[in-house]
């Protein structure tokens, strides 16, 4: 396989089977199993059942945009993200968006790995065998229709039929007895499948840390490419390290999210250098008020070293980083997207430059 094939560009894709072709290589090059993928997209607060990621990958059609971002970041790709998604709008335009149902396995079966396909023998869901379609034989007769040469008595024949239709007519009150039990008693079978998806797509209200905490890093959700990482204040009345938004791919401190009591966590920040901890501290003083930095002091009981990671709203993707105890939230100052830009705590609102994105990195790829 060529190094195109292994590394499509999102924006060459042209068509709903080139964007399917496209993510099984995504899988493919990141050597993960199923079962990885779902836990990986655990701790980055996605559900992604690896079943369902099974059943994505054997489909020519393109699937919800919730679950793409979730194994896009899953394998490892967060950083075109963005290119996928705007793959995925242009494409959906034009072909119908697939469900996550059950569907008989094609051609794209080979994205799949032997470790997959055996595992599901087991039971875990990582993979699915396919079914050769059933054709049912023809009918011979009706039990109702005279064969040939055969007389019909008018009695014979109109009795059968008279207990057919009475039988029916009870059938039918019976079932729209149950079915308006059914309605008004509880929700509709289909009615909590949809509640189920709902729930299972809608990202948890608090982040999801693990109690060993997690390293992370946290993205402003506009514009794209820069992280929150340190910086110095631009005006200069401030000399020492402050939370600024730079390019991601700038050197800078690394980010680990530590567990507090309730649902609160502190902020910290490892030198590159040194590797000396700081907690992320909301000035309340001084010619750096409302700024952000790192001290060394970190204080259990300091509500300005704890923050409240909630979902930023229902509908958009992210999170908002609340003061514990407060209604005051970080964001970034101005709503301004240039580089160097300054976090600063200001009154908790629908404000984009309060949303922010966080990518939970798997123990595995940090030191502890």
């Amino acid at each position: 396989m060529d190094d195109d094939s292994l590394h499509p560009d999102p924006a060459d894709l042209r068509s709903a089977e080139e964007f399917m072709a496209a993510l099984r290589a995504l899988k493919a090059r990141s050597g993960l199993t199923l079962r990885q993928l779902e836990s990986r997209a655990a701790d980055r607060g996605d559900v992604l059942p690896r079943s369902t990621v099974a059943d994505i990958l054997r489909k020519q059609t393109l699937p919800r945009p919730d679950l793409v971002a979730a194994l896009v970041r899953a394998c490892g790709e967060q950083d075109r993200l963005a290119e996928w998604t705007r793959a995925w709008k242009r494409l959906a335009c034009e072909v119908p968006v697939a469900d996550t149902g059950p569907t008989d396995a094609g051609p794209a079966d080979a994205a799949l790995t032997d470790a997959d396909t055996d595992a599901s023998t087991e039971g875990d869901g990582d993979g699915a065998p396919s079914h050769e379609p059933q054709t049912s034989p023809p009918v011979a007769g009706s039990a109702l229709t005279p064969q040939a040469g055969q007389e019909t008595k008018p009695g014979l024949r109109r009795r059968p039929l008279v207990l057919v239709a009475a039988a029916v007519l009870v059938g039918g009150a019976v079932t729209g007895l149950l079915l308006a039990y059914d309605l008004t008693t509880s929700p509709s079978r289909t009615s909590q499948s949809h509640a189920t998806d709902a729930a299972r797509a809608r990202p948890p209200e608090i982040l999801p840390v693990r109690s060993a905490g997690s390293w992370a890093r946290i993205r402003p959700a506009r514009p794209a490419g820069l992280c929150l990482t340190a910086g110095r204040e631009r005006s200069g009345r401030y000399r020492s390290e402050v939370a600024v938004q730079r390019p991601c791919t700038e050197p800078g401190p690394r980010t680990f999210l530590q567990p507090a009591a309730g649902d609160l966590t502190a902020i910290k920040w490892e030198h590159p250098v040194t590797k000396g901890m700081g907690c992320l501290t909301i000035l309340d003083s001084g010619p750096a008020q409302g700024l952000v930095e790192p001290q060394q002091n970190c204080q259990t009981d300091k509500d300005a070293q704890l923050f409240r990671i909630e979902r930023y709203s229902p509908t958009a993707q992210g999170y908002r980083l609340r003061r514990a105890q407060t209604d005051l939230c970080l964001g970034i100052r101005d709503g301004a997207a240039a580089a160097g830009a300054e976090a600063v705590q200001e009154p908790c609102g629908a404000r984009p430059a309060q949303r922010f994105l966080i990518d939970l990195i798997p123990q595995a790829n940090g030191s502890d």
